[in-house]
């Protein structure tokens, strides 16, 4: 996906409404394959800032998060995968958040109308040479 096209994504999901009694939006930008680490410095926010989380930085990202700065919109980037849930500190906050993705097996899913749940995300990864050609996405 094109870091542009991303971008404006991204805008257009933080001009949207707020949901009821939310001040603020936060998205977690997943990519654990780290399709976009390189790009990260591109992606600049009209109405957000950007945080990238590393691994050593998860408390000061929820202190961040949670106590020092609750009016501004964020996006979290998170290249991390996590084998236990206990493992993730922000996973409270990821929980009443957004989630986006910008990966190739989340545009296919998106074009093909599937839940985003990681069963079928994990299906359509394993049939990720069927699901290559456009015709069948389309059926």
């Amino acid at each position: 996906m094109d870091t542009d096209k991303v971008i404006q994504d991204l805008n257009r999901r933080f001009a949207a409404a707020l949901p009821e009694f939310y001040r603020r939006r936060i998205i977690f930008w997943r990519d654990e394959d780290k399709e976009f680490a390189d790009k990260l410095d591109e992606v600049v926010l009209e109405n957000a800032k950007v945080i990238a989380l590393t691994g050593n930085n998860a408390f000061s990202v929820k202190k961040l998060l949670s106590v020092d700065d609750l009016a501004t919109n964020y996006l979290v980037y998170s290249p991390l995968t996590y084998n236990r849930l206990d493992d993730n500190w922000l996973l409270d906050i990821q929980l009443y958040s957004e989630e986006f993705r910008a990966d190739l097996i989340s545009i296919w899913m998106d074009e093909m109308g599937l839940a985003p749940n990681p069963a079928m995300r994990k299906q359509v990864k394993n049939y990720r040479a069927y699901f290559n050609a456009k015709d069948r996405r389309l059926r």
